[in-house]
């Protein structure tokens, strides 16, 4: 299935893809709303405030049930250890995928090198899509059998002192009592979507900032992170409460709707017009869990097969999609025509 040079690196040929197993090692984390304040200042710090550089990824993420904060070991640090801060048991590995020089183009292709293969493989992820990148999240108890899982398609490589070197092929000795590898579904086999869907109303737009700009905008980011309630409108009917914003490796990516933006100098961000809206298809009634493998894969499967393009969002209780908003209605009757809901 992979090739093995001299040097016992793992080698395919016959795929120039390549995987990138980041350094970074991430926690997940919730925050309901009612207890926001007791980490707000350390947060401003983490996120808002240049001086520290020890934190090189970080996500947060506000949705109308609360808040979801994904951060590696220098980030959980700042953070006080308190109750109120929910945490996911597992330690999560970053893959990026790329194809040589550049990333692969959009979600659409990691769907089907990186995202089908281990929904296949029973492998529960998380994605985050920003706007430079579009990363994969798994279980580092898990990352034997995802590289096991992934090296057919891609040259595989780990960040080892800041450079990306081949990945070990003594890391991958069989064992016993690992699964078979599963290639594809059986034939006739199609991946219902088995969770909820709704799709609000709101206009997103996913933009970038630069680095040097942040300190125009802190006290605007303050008033959309931690206080939303009370500098945007209350969202109305069909409407729902959606801001994330992440920082890695000094790289800010925002999606955000269109009150949001609004608060904004104009020019600031990016992008960001109205004619690049997203609009947002929301996965699950209530909390999805992280063993459930497959929901990424049920959602972004028949998007790419349809050559819709989106970016994907994960968070503590729920996933989301986005979607060009010229494509939703082909795509919410794709996603519809595939639903099973038990």
């Amino acid at each position: 299935m992979y090739s093995v040079t001299a040097d016992g690196h793992v080698r395919n040929p016959l795929f120039r893809m390549e995987l990138h197993i980041l350094s970074h090692r991430l926690h997940l984390m919730s925050i309901l709303k009612e207890n926001i304040d007791l980490f707000t200042h350390h947060l401003i710090k983490l996120a808002l405030l240049q001086a520290n550089k020890s934190c090189k990824f970080f996500s947060f993420t506000e949705t109308t049930m609360g808040y979801t904060l994904i951060v590696d070991e220098d980030g959980i640090k700042e953070l006080p250890q308190k109750e109120e801060l929910q945490k996911q048991g597992s330690r999560w590995v970053v893959l990026s995928a790329s194809s040589g020089p550049s990333e692969i183009s959009g979600l659409t292709e990691i769907t089907k090198s990186v995202i089908i293969p281990l929904a296949n493989n029973n492998l529960s992820i998380m994605s985050l899509s920003t706007y430079q990148t579009d990363y994969i999240l798994v279980k580092e108890e898990n990352l034997h059998h995802v590289v096991r899982c992934l090296c057919p398609h891609f040259r595989v490589f780990h960040d080892v002192n800041g450079e990306m070197v081949p990945y070990k092929v003594d890391t991958l000795i069989e064992d016993q009592a690992d699964p078979p590898i599963i290639e594809r579904l059986p034939d006739g086999v199609c991946r219902s979507i088995v969770h909820p869907l709704a799709s609000p109303q709101n206009r997103f737009l996913i933009t970038s900032l630069q680095i040097d700009l942040l300190p125009q905008v802190i006290s605007t980011l303050l008033q959309i992170m931690f206080y939303s309630s009370s500098f945007l409108p209350n969202p109305q009917d069909g409407h729902e409460r959606f801001f994330s914003i992440s920082i890695i490796e000094d790289k800010i990516s925002l999606v955000l709707d269109t009150d949001a933006l609004a608060l904004f100098p104009s020019g600031i961000l990016g992008t960001g017009t109205e004619e690049e809206c997203w609009k947002m298809v929301k996965i699950g009634a209530g909390p999805l869990g992280f063993e459930e493998s497959g929901i990424v894969a049920q959602i972004s499967e028949p998007l790419a097969e349809a050559d819709i393009h989106m970016y994907y969002i994960s968070t503590f209780l729920h996933d989301h999609t986005l979607i060009p908003e010229v494509d939703i209605d082909r795509a919410l009757s794709l996603l519809q025509s595939r639903q099973c809901i038990q």
